[in-house]
């Protein structure tokens, strides 16, 4: 028992520290694993689920793939006469339903909910905390599949929420987290959850006065913000409860910097350790980064609060003020979460105050002329205030998450405001912000180089942070063609940001570094079109190797980008074109992924449009046709699909007879494609029924054979006007 008991923590452990290699034998480890759960030895199985829920943390997204395995192990423990294996079943159950599709939880939520509400109702406090946990990820993975269970789990939520054991404070917490969750899965208005909604407000603000606990407030301005996300502007009436107690939690004194240099004794009495300690500098000295529960209500009450201004932006001015004062603090508080948390609520009082003072009349007629947005005295204020927040940490942050939130936070901004909103001196700052990240040589990202060498278990986690940030930045370059406007942005990408794209795409870069990298320059090549022509021939050449790639997201994103080069440039990409059509035609073997493949239907699409000469059309179209309807991502249905409308309309008909029959099969699926875009649909009903009225003889029977349902959608789209 004990060396069963020994292996199965043994694989616990190795999950976060060797991942890696456990990934590659997941299939043959996991069913160990699952025969453990079965184990007669209670210690035994209790092992196995933890090692489970290890597995569920460190091997994302591989274990995903074996739920049909592993949710039947887990049902089973859930039931367990151990106690101690019910928790740690909760666990591994939380930890896996926590990146579970709908489509996937959903055979198993009547036996999941059964099951944890009977954990729920005759387990301890510490089983039914994890419980609780679990509701939490299944219903945030179920979403409206959660609906049908509401009724009978929202009065076990409500007990929890307000139970005044203090043994039962976790518990409580969990409940409340729970009950956020739920509402923002399901919404205000579901018949279900609307009468309870007011219940769980007056439950948790009671929390406040009743019981001192920085977890129970944590777990409270999180609900509150779900709540309010729900509800838009009908929580105006709770703001005056709400948004002070999201002042208090944000301007209490928690103790929260130990300065020191390397050289200070630091006393073994001195409170600043905790579960998650790790150490960075910011705003200028050596700071312990540590983890409390005040870090906990303090980030959420700061989420809190631009939730608040988001939901109900009118009801909200009053509290404007001190909104930025507090977030200005919080944007230089000692935690990365804390100062993430202050710059995404940055952004979103300042858009708040975007739609209060800024006419709708007045924004349709900017844009309707493309001309520039005209800011409102009161929302150049903020902007004033908030850019300089969210473009210094690239310089004065070592945070990589934080820097994330401010880069994401920046980019929402300026898509958000719209061109010309922003002055010339905040864009040469978010533009310069974008060049170091892409370079590496924001602060947080060299601070990184600069510290030891870590354990190997911190690899993945940096990688991911790595990915996050230059994601972040990528997303700035877009954001800023927006906001400058194209024909200034144009030089400053070439001046700028098309050197680091282009080193970032090189193959010594880490696999999702040039996905992230091949994306951003497909978002620019979008926006500024033609004007991409000088950079194409450097571009085309790194992207071909990069439709080469093992990964499908690299060949995704690198089959989307050859695409709009080709159609921003056709002359300069002409000299790579049998390249890049002998590697896009690599992307329709039967193999291939969906995404990646249904990019490379776009990408041929759009050279032909953009290049016809180019393209042996009796070669490629019954190959581009046979890969349609697309499966993943539709939107690459419209370029496929306008290409093809115009070598019907161009009088090339009698060349394409041949393939009449199968152009026509094609459009009437995509037709009936609810989930297409309009355009796309739109084109095809247009076409055919120009065809139609050109050629009766030849379209009728054609288009008579189509099944019942895609003649009813032709018939519809061309009723509507499409």
């Amino acid at each position: 028992m004990h060396r069963r008991a020994a292996a199965m923590m043994v694989c616990a452990v190795s999950a976060e520290g060797c991942s890696e290699a456990l990934r590659k034998r997941l299939p043959q480890v996991l069913p160990l694993l699952l025969t453990a759960l079965q184990d007669p030895e209670g210690d035994v199985r209790g092992v196995a689920a933890f090692a489970l829920g290890q597995f569920s943390e460190y091997l994302q997204p591989e274990i995903l793939e074996h739920y049909t395995e592993v949710m039947p192990g887990v049902f089973r423990l859930l039931g367990d006469p151990n106690h101690d294996v019910q928790e740690r079943a909760c666990y591994a159950l939380d930890a896996f339903c926590e990146n579970l599709e709908p489509s996937e939880i959903l055979p198993y939520m009547p036996q999941l909910v059964e099951q944890l509400l009977l954990v729920l109702q005759n387990g301890k406090p510490g089983v039914q905390e994890m419980a609780l946990s679990a509701v939490s990820s299944i219903a945030s993975a179920a979403q409206q599949a959660f609906q049908p269970h509401t009724a009978v789990m929202l009065p076990v939520l409500h007990h929890f929420m307000q139970h005044p054991g203090k043994e039962y404070l976790d518990c409580r917490c969990r409940a409340i987290e729970s009950a956020g969750i739920i509402v923002g899965a399901l919404g205000a208005e579901d018949p279900v959850i609307s009468p309870h909604i007011n219940g769980m407000m007056e439950v948790a603000l009671q929390g406040f006065s009743l019981t001192d606990s920085p977890d129970l407030r944590d777990h409270s301005h999180a609900m509150f913000a779900h709540i309010a996300k729900a509800l838009g502007e009908k929580f105006a009436g709770w703001l005056p409860r709400v948004v002070p107690l999201a002042f208090q939690s944000c301007n209490q004194e928690d103790g929260q910097v130990a300065d020191v240099d390397d050289s200070d004794d630091i006393d073994d009495d001195d409170d600043i350790v905790s579960d998650d300690d790790d150490s960075e500098d910011h705003g200028g000295g050596r700071h312990f980064n540590v983890r409390t529960g005040v870090m906990d209500e303090k980030m959420s009450a700061t989420a809190a609060l631009g939730s608040y201004a988001k939901a109900c932006p009118h009801a909200f001015m009053p509290y404007v003020e001190q909104t930025l004062s507090t977030l200005a603090g919080m944007s230089n508080y000692w935690h990365d979460e804390a100062r993430a948390a202050a710059y995404d609520s940055l952004q979103k009082l300042t858009l708040a105050i975007h739609r209060v003072f800024t006419p709708s009349t007045s924004t349709s007629v900017a844009i309707a002329a493309a001309g520039p947005v005209v800011l409102s005295e009161q929302c150049r204020v903020l902007v004033e205030a908030a850019m300089p927040s969210l473009t210094s940490p690239v310089e004065d942050d070592v945070s990589k998450v934080a820097v994330t939130a401010a880069a994401a936070a920046l980019g929402h901004l300026l898509k958000e405001l719209g061109q010309g909103a922003v002055g010339p001196i905040h864009l040469e700052a978010a533009a310069n912000m974008a060049k170091a990240l892409l370079e590496n040589k924001a602060m947080c990202q060299e601070a990184e180089d600069d510290d030891e060498e870590g354990d190997a278990g911190d690899d993945e986690e940096l990688a991911a942070e790595d990915e996050e940030l230059l994601a972040a930045a990528a997303d700035l370059l877009p954001a800023l063609a927006l906001s400058m406007g194209q024909d200034a942005y144009a030089p400053v990408f070439r001046s700028l940001h098309v050197e680091p794209l282009i080193a970032r795409l090189k193959p010594q870069q880490p696999i999702a570094l040039r996905a992230i990298a091949a994306g951003a320059v497909a978002e620019v090549a979008e926006k500024l079109g033609a004007r991409m022509a000088p950079v194409v021939p450097t571009l085309l050449p790194l992207l071909l190797r990069e439709l080469q790639s093992s990964d499908d997201i690299n060949r995704q994103n690198a089959a989307y980008c050859s695409g709009l080069l080709v159609q921003a440039s056709p002359e300069q990409a002409t000299p790579f074109m049998p390249q890049l059509l002998t590697a896009l035609h690599n992307m329709f073997r039967p193999e291939e992924a969906a995404g990646a493949q249904d990019n490379a239907v776009g990408a041929v699409g759009r050279i032909m449009t953009a290049v016809p000469q180019a393209l042996p059309l009796g070669q490629v179209l019954p190959v581009l046709l046979g890969a349609m309807p697309l499966k993943e991502d539709l939107n690459e249905t419209t370029p496929a699909v306008n290409a093809v409308c115009t070598l019907l309309m161009a009088d090339r008909l009698t060349e394409l007879q041949q393939h009449v029959p199968q152009i026509i099969q094609v459009f009437g699926q995509v037709a009936a494609q609810v989930t297409c875009p309009m355009e796309a649909r739109s084109m095809v009903a247009r076409t055919l029924m120009q065809l139609q009225a050109k050629y009766p003889e030849h379209m009728r029977p054609l288009l008579s054979q189509l099944p019942s349902e895609q003649q009813t959608a032709l018939q519809q789209l061309v009723a509507n006007g499409h």
